[in-house]
């Protein structure tokens, strides 16, 4: 038999809570300690009193016209407008960055060539 986590009894609990509220739980694991018996029937106690005090709730029809007009003049609102962001052009910055990166590599690239060399003669 496939021993079962309290995270799997929880939710298989809930899902049979969900189809007959008055249905109890009688499937805690016998090889259990007891302590561990006592913690997962209280676990399923509270999780009785939570489906308990949820009461299934329906939106009002004026709610629900509102905001459907309101889901309406957004869409219509946004297809309106395009947004375009133009960044100005910025050659120079780009062209000093890449002088810089690339003498970073040169640098990068004799040193290591250097260290080589050391290493080789020695």
């Amino acid at each position: 038999m496939k021993h079962k986590s309290f995270e799997q009894l929880l939710s298989d609990y809930s899902v049979r809570l969900d189809r007959s509220p008055t249905e109890t739980a009688d499937a805690i694991p016998t090889e259990w300690p007891a302590e561990r018996k006592q913690e997962f029937g209280d676990l399923l106690r509270l999780a009785g009193q939570v489906r308990n005090a949820l009461v299934p709730v329906r939106p009002t029809p004026a709610f629900r016209r509102k905001l459907r007009a309101d889901l309406a003049r957004l869409a219509r609102q946004r297809s309106a407008s395009n947004v375009v962001v133009d960044f100005p052009p910025r050659p120079r910055e780009l062209l000093i960055g890449a002088v810089i990166g690339s003498a970073v590599a040169l640098a990068g690239g004799i040193a290591y060539l250097i260290r080589a060399r050391s290493q080789a003669q020695t």
